[in-house]
């Protein structure tokens, strides 16, 4: 990322050159929440400053203060939109580099707690990638693109810096290469530092807080490895997901099909259940899940890298909204306002949404200069993040011993719940109902279309013809795909079917 070398005295200098005319913008945090903020402000502000931790690697490459990497990522449909919207021809870049392209296939087969959803092939070409080498290629564009955009790498974010009217003018820093504390002076600053946000105690500091939340004790652990996938293997499908059975089978499964001809495997457990990081222990995870599929994959794919697990045991939505006062020139943003729980792969995709939150207030406020920006940004953010939240929570709150605290689980959450499962129940027999569900999870349609009117009859439809319910066949990899598994794999024996498995 440009930038990358340079010093808190070069940025002064670069300021005070232009003192006077040039605003500028400071992110804290370079993840994707972070670079999408920047890519936003870079139209707005003479100079964006990106401040991290880390520091920014030349290649698509974990980073040490980013763990949760090991583990899949899925950019959503929606979110890819977004994302293709900021950076043209992005996707193109992406295929340079060794993401997979598919093209009449399914974006993801879907495994619920009633059976596989009937999901149609996309007709339209889509590209499968990492999270690493989207954001690698992120980064390369920002640096290529953008003159006035400047890093900081290895730099602690300290604190706010107000003046005497309480407006914040910058961002206290501790540079890791030894260089003592130092102010970045900026018109405004965004917070983009994800679940570990200080927000909450600078705004209490300055006389703001305390802040309301709402945190779900999900208690999720996972477990991640790349393979290679098989030589030869059928493009009948990109991704599976597995969802686990409530109350009893607590585990999940996810592969994905990214770049170089890998698959990325992440394996969950709600509740506090965490995969096991040996190699027996993950493989018999894997085969524990209410279907098969993911374990007769990878039980016949050459593993690339160790078992790496991690767990996110509480996620939260922090109300900046709520708050009665608000200091000027200062947002927060990302995970910093709502981590979700990670088994749901909606991060990405929000991250992307909460970018073009904050396009539009800058659009309607005069690039922030006008009062009321930073009100209206968290307000806007708050009415983003919020149907997410609740989706996620929904699901979470299935499992025994999860909590919400902060808020109490309406009577609305729970018959939300059971027509969704109703819902399910009928889409394991209608690709219609399928579909809709599938454009849900992608965040390409509002979850209110899963109760419209059309939605209803078609259930009822499939309620009346008696074959709502789990579906009879197993299900696995479309017909070639698993055979060909099977193939590899005979003679040794298989899990038993669906219908015959217990949770």
């Amino acid at each position: 990322m440009r930038g990358s070398r340079l010093t808190t005295r070069d940025h002064r200098l670069g300021r005070d050159h232009r003192l006077g005319r040039d605003r500028r913008a400071v992110v804290i945090g370079s993840g994707l929440a972070g670079l999408l903020a920047a890519r936003v402000l870079l139209d707005h502000f003479d100079q964006v400053t990106i401040l991290d931790r880390d520091r920014f690697p030349g290649t698509p490459e974990h980073r040490k203060g980013v763990p949760q990497s090991y583990h899949a990522h899925g950019l959503l449909l929606h979110g890819r939109h977004i994302v293709e919207q900021l950076f043209p021809d992005l996707d193109t870049e992406l295929r340079a580099h060794g993401a997979s392209p598919a093209r009449g296939s399914v974006p993801l087969q879907v495994v619920c707690p009633f059976g596989p959803l009937p999901i149609s092939p996309m007709h339209d070409e889509f590209t499968m990638y990492s999270r690493i080498l989207l954001e690698f290629l992120i980064r390369q564009r920002l640096n290529r693109d953008y003159p006035h955009l400047h890093a900081l790498p290895e730099t602690d974010a300290l604190g706010l810096q107000t003046d005497a009217a309480g407006r914040v003018r910058g961002i206290r820093v501790r540079h890791r290469n030894g260089a003592g504390p130092d102010t970045l002076e900026a018109d405004l600053v965004i917070d983009a530092s994800g679940r570990g946000s200080k927000a909450p105690d600078w705004l209490a500091t300055l006389g703001y807080g305390p802040v309301p939340e709402q945190s779900i004790t999900s208690g999720i652990g996972y477990a991640s490895r790349f393979y290679a996938k098989p030589e030869g293997f059928p493009r009948h499908w990109t991704g599976v997901v597995i969802n686990g059975r409530a109350p009893h089978n607590r585990r999940a499964g996810l592969i994905l099909d990214i770049e170089h001809g890998q698959w990325h495997v992440t394996l969950g457990g709600f509740a506090d259940a965490a995969p096991p990081l040996d190699e027996t222990g993950f493989l018999q995870w894997a085969r524990d899940l209410p279907d098969p599929t993911i374990y007769e994959a990878i039980r016949i794919a050459r593993p690339l890298t160790p078992i790496r697990g991690f767990r996110t045991p509480t996620n939260r939505l922090r109300h900046f909204d709520r708050l009665p006062s608000w200091p000027a020139g200062f947002v927060v943003t990302g995970d910093a306002v709502c981590a979700f729980n990670p088994i749901y792969g909606q991060g990405m995709t929000v991250a992307a949404t909460d970018a073009l939150v904050l396009r539009t207030c800058l659009q309607h406020y005069a690039a922030g200069t006008k009062p009321g920006f930073e009100r209206a940004f968290q307000r806007r953010l708050a009415t983003n993040v919020a149907m997410p939240w609740f989706v996620a929570s929904m699901e979470d709150l299935r499992w025994p011993g999860v909590e919400l605290h902060g808020t109490t689980p309406q009577l609305g959450t729970t018959m939300a719940r059971r027509w969704i499962d109703l819902m399910l129940r009928a889409a394991v027999r209608n690709r219609h109902l399928a579909d809709k569900y599938l454009d849900v999870i992608m965040m390409n349609a509002h979850p209110r279309v899963l109760f419209s009117p059309g939605v209803i009859a078609r259930v009822v439809t499939v309620a009346l013809s008696g074959k709502i319910g789990i579906p009879s066949q197993e299900f696995a990899l479309p017909g070639p795909a698993l055979a060909a598994l099977r193939d590899a794999t005979a003679p040794s024996s298989q899990p038993t079917s669906l219908m015959q498995r217990t949770p």
